[in-house]
């Protein structure tokens, strides 16, 4: 029972770059894998999971032991539409509210392990390597965070060839157009996206 637990893992997993090579990841090692939406009410989700989705259904083709891709609704009591295109992308408590909510999934499936593509190189206090700990003591579920201390292009760079980044999605103001989902190019995700590929 503890071999069968072990092998298994939960990935927060929203269709970005980290999240995506995070899915890979755990696929190579021939893990059972549940990939986690957390949808809170932002206003890029919609259009962000139906990349998701995609995405999952790309890496379903070839990995038998990728699980469905869930949704859970976590309660937020910021207005929707306060949140969107922003120069500073903090949100308060979000890494703890991802893993709590992944903690409650991952004791139904019997899951030891959670994986967040977390890099750690950004300031804010939920996104460091001893909160992380913290946070893990708290849950009693093992924290997974293998791109932690690396920079985006870095986490691109070891995953070339192997992860169809471009079908990756990450945008703050998305659109539809003609039934195409794309990215605005302005907000501060596109940008630190663009930059991180102009590093390789």
């Amino acid at each position: 029972m503890w071999q069968e637990s072990a092998h298994k893992v939960i990935v927060l997993f929203s269709s970005g770059v980290e999240s995506t090579c995070l899915l890979h990841l755990y696929l190579e090692e021939g893990r059972i894998v549940y990939p986690l939406y957390i949808k809170v009410g932002y206003p890029w989700e919609v259009l962000e999971f139906q990349k998701a989705k995609n995405l999952w259904k790309y890496y379903k083709k070839m990995y038998r032991k990728l699980m469905t891709l869930r949704v859970i609704p976590l309660m937020n009591p910021e207005p929707p539409n306060r949140r969107s295109h922003t120069k500073d992308l903090y949100i308060p408590l979000r890494n703890l509210s991802l893993i709590t909510s992944a903690s409650l999934y991952a004791t139904l499936k019997k899951v030891n392990s959670i994986a967040i593509g977390s890099l750690g190189i950004y300031p804010f206090p939920d996104n460091n390597i001893e909160y992380m700990r913290s946070v893990q003591k708290l849950t009693g579920v093992t924290i997974l965070t293998p791109f932690m201390g690396l920079h985006k292009h870095e986490v691109i760079r070891q995953f070339l060839g192997k992860v169809p980044f471009e079908k990756t999605f990450s945008c703050i103001e998305p659109r539809k157009v003609k039934g195409r989902i794309l990215p605005c190019g302005r907000c501060e995700k596109c940008k630190e996206r663009e930059e991180a590929f102009k590093h390789l």
